[in-house]
């Protein structure tokens, strides 16, 4: 049994990462409020079982700010507290939706921080990237050498915090929260009665956050068989945002009229140049959406 950090444990990944780990290994569950931690325990249980440390890379970016651009400060205090660990995983991070409220925070926590996680831990780190790296107007599908073309501030600071001395992997994610209910797919399951459109030429290959947390599973239990260090590309079968609304329709039983659109166009689908998204195995977008 390996001893695995969780970082951003209550988070929309992390969360899930929690609930695929949780009875197979010893975990560490790094949190920015620990009484949030009942919001994880409500939902999957066994929060109990692991131990668990409150971190706030706030805090570093202040630190850093205050001590002209480098302090160890209170990251050591952090770093102390973990203690040795076999993993981490990064699920850290200020999503799209947020990202301008404080455009050097987000800059800092998804862009900067990366690397400093990465420089302490090296290839015991797991971080996860996005496929906002690229504009998606053209060049899909993207493989790992496809030059960064990012639209906006969330692209450009994921972007810019890509270490290549860890595993990275350039993924998009949908999956349910906890609590805050900002991702698509929470959206859609409060459209109850309403009218949407669903974009019929924007197109999307990413994963389960569910399948992402199986994807470290199998890299901890076989880390011979995997990279440790290094940007790859990890995909499903295209699907389109039309696709994907009535597929989450569905499959949760959403009483709402979904309207096809062809406009706008967007294209952010991945492809790989390397190995590990065949040794994966990922399963279709048909199949991760029922075990949601």
């Amino acid at each position: 049994m390996s001893r695995v950090v969780i970082l951003g444990a209550t988070g929309m990944l992390g969360s899930t990462v929690y609930d695929v780990l949780k009875d197979r290994h010893e975990l560490v569950l790094v949190v920015r409020d620990k009484r949030k931690l009942a919001l994880l325990d409500k939902a999957y249980g066994k929060v109990d079982k692991h131990k668990s440390i409150e971190f706030d890379a706030e805090k570093v970016h202040e630190d850093f700010l205050a001590n002209n651009g480098y302090s160890r400060n209170y990251l050591s205090s952090f770093l102390e507290q973990l203690g040795e660990f076999d993993y981490a995983i990064n699920a850290i991070g200020i999503i799209n939706r947020s990202s301008a409220e404080n455009e050097a925070l987000t800059l800092f926590i998804n862009g900067a921080l990366p690397h400093i996680l990465a420089r302490e831990w090296g290839y015991k780190l797991i971080h996860i990237s996005t496929d906002c790296a690229f504009n998606g107007i053209e060049g899909a599908p993207y493989d790992e050498d496809a030059p960064k073309t990012p639209s906006d501030l969330y692209g450009l600071s994921k972007s810019i915090g890509e270490p290549t001395n860890c595993l990275t992997i350039r993924t998009s994610i949908i999956g349910r929260e906890l609590e805050g209910f900002k991702s698509l797919l929470e959206w859609f399951l409060h459209q109850e009665g309403q009218e949407l459109r669903g974009f019929s030429n924007h197109l999307w290959n990413g994963i389960t956050a569910k399948q992402f947390g199986r994807i470290c599973d199998q890299i901890i239990q076989n880390p011979g068989l995997y990279p440790r260090t290094g940007i790859y590309h990890v995909f499903s079968d295209v699907v389109s945002k039309y696709g994907m609304l009535l597929g989450f329709k569905n499959k949760f039983n959403v009483d709402c009229t979904i309207l096809e659109d062809s406009e706008p166009k967007l294209n952010r689908t991945l492809a790989t140049k390397k190995e590990l998204n065949s040794k994966l195995n990922i399963p279709s977008f048909s199949e991760m959406l029922s075990d949601l």
